[in-house]
């Protein structure tokens, strides 16, 4: 593998992509543009329209001032022009570059961001890659695999650069498994990260979750539920099936759910009951997320082309800082855990901030 120095490009103003290493060019869906040792792609300062607030928080107002060493579990990085979509992509979101994730960072005031892999890449994850090691060891990163067909030496050399999970997306797919299937899947991934202690990030609804509660245990590995369990928005969580499975499994810390994504169910009947319910019972097991850039996903595609350009959503994220301050009455400890303690175990990040 290079030494680290070879993925790090050159800022000033900019953020220049280094192009991506033989070596890390992991199974995808796409034939891969020809590789040219050296070559740089020029990603421009603030290309994405995003939502950013105006100063920085950090010092800002109290309730969203953040602590320091403070983590945002769950973020993106598109750019399909220097880093083609896998065919099937079932939605076309904008430029969101790394320029623009740092931007976001720096104005909201967390220290350290988890990268996690986008659907519309499929299992190709050059860009979440580089991306990652621009971080220079302060992040961490979620990725797509095939597991049969990525190898040992690429699970290697992506932990080296700070991978510390796999995800495996259900709900951005449309995809519908039986228990049976979702079994035998989750059983073919872990099987390859096991000796890694690498986390599997699972995004599926809560229904998904009482059909798998029974297996999870017996993974090994540390089971990440992203978006408070995409519950569905039409009925109160503790009326859905699956709630109290998922409960269950969060008291005795056999899984992990992000406090992310609350607009993917806007409307939802007792949101604020269900997350004090989750903080309640399971304060070690919760980590804080922006889902930035926030992406519409399938449902957002304009006219339901999927080769439309998509907008991203608008979210307030300063606004839902406060309310996750809120949901933990204020409490300074759990405070912490959320945004700090919890992120640094489940991402196995010791160094200090």
């Amino acid at each position: 593998m290079p030494p680290f120095s070879h993925f790090l490009g050159r800022c000033s103003g900019r953020v220049d992509l280094v192009a991506r290493p033989r070596a890390l060019r992991l199974q995808i869906n796409r034939a891969p543009k020809p590789y040219k040792p050296h070559q740089f792609i020029n990603v421009p300062a603030r290309s994405l329209e995003f939502w950013s607030p105006k100063e920085p928080i950090i010092g800002g107002s109290e309730s969203t001032c953040l602590p320091r060493g403070a983590w945002d579990s769950h973020v993106h990085v598109v750019d399909e022009e220097a880093f083609p979509f896998a065919q099937d992509h079932a939605f076309r979101p904008k430029k969101a570059t790394l320029e623009g994730l740092l931007d976001f960072k720096e104005q909201l005031g967390t220290d350290h961001v988890c990268l996690v892999a986008v659907s519309v890449y499929g299992t190709d994850n050059d860009l979440l890659l580089q991306s990652l090691s621009h971080l220079k060891g302060k992040g961490r990163a979620v990725v797509s695999i095939d597991p049969e067909k990525v190898s040992d030496q690429d699970l290697d050399e992506m932990h080296a650069l700070g991978v510390r999970g796999i995800r495996l997306n259900l709900k951005s797919t449309s995809q519908n498994k039986s228990k049976e299937e979702l079994v035998t899947t989750l059983r073919s991934y872990v099987q390859r990260i096991h000796r890694l202690k690498w986390a599997i990030q699972l995004h599926i609804g809560l229904a998904d979750i009482e059909k798998i509660a029974s297996e999870i245990p017996k993974l090994g590995v540390p089971v990440v539920i992203d978006h408070l369990a995409t519950p569905d928005q039409t009925l109160a969580p503790r009326l859905q099936p699956g709630y109290t499975v998922f409960l269950d499994l969060l008291s005795k810390k056999q899984v992990w759910v992000k406090l992310s994504g609350i607009y993917r169910f806007a409307g939802l009947p007792e949101l604020d009951t269900y997350v004090r319910e989750i903080l309640r019972i399971a304060p070690t097991q919760v980590v804080w997320a922006s889902d930035w850039p926030h992406t519409g996903g399938v449902a957002a595609n304009p006219r339901g082309d999927r080769q439309a350009l998509q907008e991203y959503r608008k979210f307030d994220v300063p606004g839902f800082i406060a309310q996750c301050k809120e949901w933990c009455d204020e409490d300074e400890a759990l405070i912490q855990k959320l945004f700090v303690d919890n992120p640094r175990r489940l991402w196995q990040y010791e160094q200090e901030d």
